[in-house]
């Protein structure tokens, strides 16, 4: 069974959802979500873990139930509450999950704070690097369209995401999320059914939780300055060998409205911006589990099929940079579109159970 409650740790009133017993000796679980959801994302595996573990799921900062104070967001700050939550549970140690915006916390938490994590899974997610792919990056950080796209079309947005509807607004320069200006949203035009994984219920509970005009202000300082982007440059007297070159918002916003868009800026087809230059020489030394889809390592499906367990993505920098951070590495797919512990639960329990109990 389920529980939730509110508790208050060193700096946030924290939202919170448990299954399972506590387990005396055994390290609990605890799962971050992504963008833009609420630990309601977790529900096809909070009972499936509960069946094992004692399992916490907190709304992270500016989501759900927990506060949104409106201060500036750092990935620092984000390992923090992390940190300060297993504080305020008395847990010395977890094992640590994240997808998507989540996974980017897990990942600064082993690598900031690595006695606090005894394993560490990540699902379709970054470390360090950003994707060229994902123009949505590169569009947040347009100051005021971000923040005005959400106060207009903040219910649209989710009801395009997750239940495949029409959307009222067009694709760049507009916003990302459009596959073409006035088309559906971008899933229906994959021929994909969201209706499949999200119930009516589903999509109303994310809908009420982002109407919230805090939580519109978190997910643009997420993306805003929680992701500081940099071109990184090969540097043998470098700590780490690399140097980086830091690119203010205004410099990303000017890439987005560039004559021609984003697409024919030279460093959007050239350069993988790098958003954690602090922790490139950082290493987290414990079990390391990276589940994928085709979405963030598209190379690794071949014909359609699921790619070797332990495949090891490589061939651009946000591939690689996997391998540079977690040395004790192990990875497998899923066959479905980013959000999997929604899309493919079934799969995301079997992983997840066999990777936290150290069958794998």
């Amino acid at each position: 069974m389920t529980t939730t409650r509110t508790i208050r740790t060193r700096g946030l009133e924290v939202f919170l959802r448990e299954a399972g017993q506590d387990r005396p000796g055994e390290d609990p679980v605890v799962l971050l979500h992504g963008f833009p959801q609420t630990s309601h994302m977790w529900r096809h595996q909070l009972p499936v873990l509960g069946e094992r573990f004692r399992v916490y799921a907190p709304d992270t900062r500016g989501y759900g139930g927990t506060e949104k104070p409106r201060i500036r967001v750092t990935r620092d700050l984000l390992a923090r509450d992390v940190v300060d939550l297993l504080d305020a549970l008395g847990i010395e140690r977890a094992r640590l999950v994240g997808h998507d915006w989540g996974g980017i916390i897990a990942a600064a938490t082993a690598l900031k704070h690595p006695d606090r994590v005894s394993r560490l899974a990540l699902i379709d997610t970054l470390v360090s690097v950003w994707i060229t792919w994902g123009i949505h990056g590169y569009w947040f950080k347009c100051e005021p369209e971000a923040e005005r796209f959400f106060e207009a079309h903040h219910r649209a947005f989710i009801r395009s995401v997750f239940a495949g509807e029409p959307t009222p607004y067009g694709g760049p320069p507009e916003s990302p999320w459009a596959g073409v200006e006035g088309s559906e949203g971008s899933a229906a035009l994959d021929g994909f059914d969201p209706t499949r994984f999200w119930s009516a219920e589903d999509v109303a509970h994310y809908e009420q939780a982002f109407s919230d005009p805090g939580a519109w202000f978190h997910a643009v300082e997420y993306y805003r300055h929680a992701l500081p982007f940099h071109v990184a440059r090969p540097d043998p007297e470098a700590t780490g060998g690399m140097s980086f070159e830091y690119r203010t918002s205004r410099d990303v916003a000017a890439m987005w409205k560039h004559e021609g868009l984003l697409f024919s800026h030279p460093e959007w087809a050239s350069e993988f911006m790098v958003f954690a230059p602090e922790d490139w020489p950082l290493r987290y030394a414990g079990p390391t589990l990276y589940l994928f889809s085709p979405f963030l390592v598209p190379q690794a499906f071949e014909d359609g099929r699921l790619p070797p367990d332990d495949y090891i993505p490589t061939g651009n920098p946000y591939a690689d940079s996997f391998a540079h951070h977690f040395p004790d590495l192990r990875t497998r797919g899923a066959l479905c579109g980013h959000f999997i512990p929604e899309e493919a639960p079934e799969r995301t329990n079997e992983v997840l159970l066999s990777f936290l109990t150290g069958t794998i």
